[in-house]
């Protein structure tokens, strides 16, 4: 499998006022196109941040990544929006629904900033919410369907522009433990037919077992890693 993430000395800080605090020191690391990922460590260990800055989400401070075949550290903001929207999905433990937008119009969204037309992207909408198990809530807002539900409407967002790359941040973290299995079932079942590479941040170690790959990170460093049967 070609590489699809490749990071090399990757640092970054953030700044509380006057102070700067260090949050990863080097991070060397490869990703495989098609692989599903956990990264794992304790709070503060950066494994968010590390999934923020693979994402294009925020910059860093040294190194470089290269993803999906382009060096994102070089690109302007422009670029990486335009990169972001072709290339990755992103899940939230927070779901980040709009509330005031029905399921198939929160799916859309990704769409729209494509400049999609509108009959093509209610089509599109409509075919991975029904891939999602959710055909029948396409009409109902967020209030009105359960977490594990708004977690398949945040799963059924992220994959409607078939992005290369998924990333989740604790996408199980509020949910019960039955459905935490079955968003991983939804979500390695993707991965495995779509081929989509997922890179999951998570302090679970049930959800941990069911990656390909786990790197754990420790102190903003890899703290070493190891290959997992995927949950098969």
């Amino acid at each position: 499998m070609p590489e699809l993430i490749i990071t090399e000395g990757l640092k970054h800080s953030f700044n509380l006022g006057k102070i700067e605090v260090p949050v990863l020191f080097g991070i060397d690391m490869t990703v495989l196109d098609g692989q599903f990922i956990a990264l794992c460590g304790t709070s503060g260990s950066g494994k968010s941040t590390l999934l923020n800055l693979i994402g294009g989400l925020i910059r860093p401070t040294g190194g470089k990544i290269m993803c999906c075949g382009s060096e994102i550290t070089e690109m302007s903001e422009d670029q990486l929006s335009l990169f972001r929207r072709e290339q990755i999905g992103f899940i939230f433990q927070s779901y980040n629904l709009l509330p005031d937008l029905t399921a198939l119009e929160n799916v859309e969204i990704p769409l729209i900033f494509a400049e999609v037309a509108a009959a093509r992207r209610r089509d599109m909408a409509r075919r991975v919410l029904e891939m999602v198990g959710l055909s029948g809530r396409a009409d109902h807002k967020p209030n009105e369907l359960s977490g594990g539900q708004q977690q398949r409407v945040s799963i059924a967002r992220a994959l409607v522009n078939s992005p290369r790359l998924v990333l989740a941040d604790e996408p199980t973290g509020n949910l019960d433990s039955r459905t935490e299995q079955e968003i991983m079932d939804l979500m390695q079942e993707m991965n495995r037919e779509k081929g989509q590479t997922f890179v999951v941040v998570t302090h679970d170690h049930a959800v941990a077992g069911r990656a390909d790959r786990v790197i754990y990170l420790r102190d903003g460093l890899i703290d070493g890693e190891e290959e997992s049967s995927g949950g098969l």
